[in-house]
C-alpha cells in the first residue's frame, strides 16, 4: 500500500441494526460474537455507530442497575449519531487526520466507511493508525513515483549484502542503469510525459527482478539493481546476463504508451573482488554506465573483480581533474582511423588518459564521469584540441607525406554550448595547423535545444575548412538530425551495432542502412569497434570505407604513432598524400 492508500481497503462489512432494535437483543448478539467490536444503528438514510465498550459500560450501569434501565430501550437512545463517516476513496492520511482531531473520548471510535454498491463497513482505529505507520515506514525505503527502493535504502541493503557476500562466499553485483534521452522527453513532451517514462521504466525493471534482487531508483533518471554472484559461478557472465536483462526489461515494448517516449538505457555492472565496499561498487558501476552512455548508449559495459579502497581515489579524481590540466598530467593517445582495402592510416582520433601522480595512467572512464559532474569536460575539450593540433603539426614535420591527413577530436555536449568556434580558430592559428586538416567529432547526446544554438559556428567552422564528423552514429536521435541541419563531412557507425553485425540481422540491417544513407549522402562512413577480421571483411564488403578497433590498432601514444607511421613509409615509400 502506498502513502495514498484508500481506507475502503481497510474496511470489513458492519452488521446493521435497526434504530428500534431493544439493547437486550444487541446484548445476546455482542455476547454471541466475540470478534465483533461495534455495529451501525440504522434510521432511514442516517447512521449511527454503537461501540461494544461503551454499550457494555452503559448495560452495566451504577450499582449494577444499567441493564434494567436499557434493556428494553431501543439501540437508537446509545448510539452515537455523530459517527465519522467517509467515503471507502478517503485517504488513510487524510481519514487519520480527522481522527486525531476528535475529542480524546470519541478518538478511537470505529469509522463508517460507504463503500461501493450501497455497502457499509467499519474501520478500526487501531486498524487506522497501523496502517498509516506502516505506509510511512513504506514511504521511508520507497521512491514515491516509482514506488522502488530509494536511494537510502539501496544503499543500507547493499551494506548489509557486502558484509554477508563476506561471511559466505558469494560476490555482489550492482548494475547502475542511467535512462538515455531523457533530457529530449521532458523539452519535447513535458516532466509529465518523463514522470511516465519513469514509471514504466520502474514497472518494467521490478517485473525482470529475481528473487533476493532489488531494484531501486537513486533519483532523476538514474536506477540501480542489487544482485549477488553465488561462490564458484562466473563473474563476468553473471554480470553480463544482469546487465542485458535489465536492458531488455527497459526497452520492452509497451502498446499502451506512445513510442516516441519510448526509453533506453545505458548500463553499468560492477562485480565485486575478494572485498566488497558498497560505495566502490556503486561508484564502478556509475563509471561503467558512463563509458556505456559515451559508447552510444542501450548497451552494458563490466567492471568486475572491484575490491574495496577505490571510492577515496574516485573522489581524489572528481576534486582534482581540473588542475590535472594546469599541472601538464594529461596525455594523448591515438587510434589509427584505417581504410578497409589496404589498411593505411588515414586519420587518427585524440583519445585523452591522465597520468595521475599517484594512482598511475587513469584512462578516461575514471575521470571523465567526475569532469562531466564538476563541469570541467570544456576546459578537458580545449586541452586535447590544442595538443592533438599541436601534435598533428609535429609528426608532419617528422614524417613528411606519411603523416596522417586528419586528427579527429571529440567535442561534449558541454563545450558545444559555448563560444568553441573561436576555440577552434585560435587554436588553428596558434599551432599553424590548416583547417582542413581537422575533423571534429559531435556528439550523439547533446540535447536538440544544444543543437540548434550550435548550429552557427558549427557552419562557421565548416567555412573555415574544418570536417565535422557525427559520432555513434545509429544510437540516437539527435545525430540525424546534425543531418538535415548542418553541412556533415563523415560518419561514424556506433560500435554496438559492428560488434552484433555477423550475428545479429538487426545490428547488420542498421550498419547497411547507415553505410547506404552515408554514400547516398556523399559522407565518408567509418566503423567503429571493429575487433574481428571477420568484422573487417563484411564491412568492406558492405562499402564501408573506414574503419577502426582493437582489431586495426590500440590507442597509442604519440611515439609509438610515429614509430608505426614511420614503418609505414618504409614498406610503401611510393604512396603520396595525394592518393589519399
Amino acid at each position: 500500500m502506498t502513502i495514498a492508500g484508500e481506507i475502503g481497503t481497510l474496511a470489513r462489512a458492519a452488521l446493521v441494526v435497526e434504530a428500534g432494535t431493544p439493547c437486550e437483543s444487541l446484548e445476546s448478539t455482542f455476547r454471541a460474537r466475540s470478534d465483533l467490536m461495534a455495529v451501525i444503528v440504522a434510521d432511514g438514510d442516517r447512521l449511527g455507530l454503537i461501540m461494544r465498550g461503551r454499550f457494555d459500560q452503559a448495560m452495566s450501569g451504577p450499582m449494577g442497575y444499567g441493564r434494567l434501565l436499557w434493556r428494553q430501550r431501543p439501540v437508537s437512545a446509545i448510539a452515537d449519531w455523530s459517527p465519522v463517516r467517509l467515503p471507502g476513496a478517503t485517504t488513510v492520511v487524510a481519514a487519520s487526520h480527522l481522527l486525531r482531531t476528535r475529542p480524546a473520548e470519541r478518538r478511537y471510535d470505529d469509522l463508517v466507511v460507504d463503500l461501493d454498491g450501497g455497502r457499509v463497513g467499519t474501520v478500526s482505529a487501531a486498524h487506522l493508525f497501523d496502517a498509516l505507520a506502516t505506509q510511512f515506514a513504506d514511504r521511508a525505503v520507497r521512491d514515491d513515483l516509482t514506488g522502488l527502493a530509494n536511494r537510502a535504502h539501496f544503499l543500507d541493503v547493499l551494506t548489509a549484502a557486502c558484509t554477508d557476500a563476506g561471511a559466505d562466499g558469494d560476490r555482489v553485483a550492482v548494475a547502475f542503469l542511467d535512462i538515455d534521452g531523457m533530457k529530449r522527453i521532458n523539452d519535447s513532451h513535458g516532466h509529465q510525459a518523463g514522470d511516465a517514462v519513469l514509471t514504466l521504466v520502474g514497472r518494467q525493471l521490478c517485473d525482470a527482478m529475481r528473487p533476493g534482487e532489488i531494484a531501486a531508483r537513486l533519483g532523476g533518471d538514474e536506477f540501480a539493481v542489487l544482485a549477488r554472484v553465488r561462490r564458484g559461478a562466473p563473474a563476468e557472465e553473471a554480470a553480463l546476463e544482469l546487465g542485458r536483462r535489465c536492458l531488455l526489461a527497459i526497452s520492452a515494448r509497451d502498446g499502451r504508451h506512445d513510442p516516441d517516449l519510448h526509453p533506453y538505457a545505458s548500463v553499468g555492472v560492477a562485480v565485486s573482488g575478494n572485498r566488497s565496499d558498497p560505495q566502490t561498487l556503486v561508484s564502478e558501476a556509475d563509471m561503467a554506465m558512463y563509458r556505456a552512455k559515451q559508447a552510444g548508449g542501450n548497451q552494458v559495459e563490466l567492471a568486475v573483480g572491484v575490491e574495496a579502497g577505490l571510492a577515496g581515489d574516485v573522489d581524489l579524481v572528481d576534486r582534482t581533474v581540473a588542475q590535472a590540466v594546469e599541472q601538464g598530467e594529461l596525455r594523448l593517445h591515438y587510434q589509427p582511423i584505417v581504410r578497409v582495402n589496404d589498411r593505411s592510416v588515414a586519420s587518427v582520433e585524440a583519445l585523452v588518459r591522465w597520468q595521475h601522480p599517484t594512482m598511475g595512467l587513469l584512462p578516461p572512464g575514471r575521470f571523465l564521469p567526475g569532469a562531466r559532474r564538476a563541469g570541467h569536460l570544456p576546459a578537458l575539450d580545449r586541452w586535447v584540441l590544442r595538443r592533438a593540433c599541436a601534435d598533428l603539426v609535429a609528426m608532419d614535420e617528422e614524417l613528411g607525406e606519411q603523416s596522417p591527413k586528419w586528427v579527429n577530436v571529440n567535442l561534449s555536449a558541454p563545450t558545444l554550448a559555448g563560444p568553441f568556434d573561436e576555440t577552434v580558430v585560435r587554436t588553428l592559428a596558434d599551432t599553424g595547423l590548416p583547417a582542413s586538416r581537422l575533423r571534429l567529432e559531435l556528439p550523439e547526446d547533446a540535447d536538440l535545444q544544444t543543437l540548434a544554438d550550435a548550429g552557427p559556428r558549427l557552419e562557421r567552422l565548416i567555412s573555415l575548412g574544418v570536417w565535422l564528423t557525427l559520432d555513434d552514429m545509429g544510437a540516437g536521435s539527435t545525430n540525424l538530425r546534425y543531418l538535415s541541419t548542418l553541412s556533415i563531412h563523415g560518419i561514424k557507425i556506433d560500435r554496438a551495432f559492428v560488434s552484433g553485425m555477423l550475428h545479429n540481422p538487426r545490428d547488420h540491417a542498421v550498419v547497411k542502412l547507415l553505410t547506404d544513407l552515408a554514400h547516398g549522402l556523399g559522407l565518408r562512413v567509418t566503423a567503429e569497434g571493429v575487433e574481428s577480421a571477420a568484422q573487417l571483411s563484411e564491412l568492406a564488403r558492405l562499402g564501408v570505407v573506414h574503419a577502426q578497433g582493437y582489431h586495426l590498432a590500440h590507442p597509442m601514444p604519440l611515439n609509438a604513432l610515429t614509430t608505426l607511421l614511420a614503418g609505414e613509409t618504409k614498406a610503401r615509400p611510393h604512396t603520396a598524400r595525394t592518393a589519399r
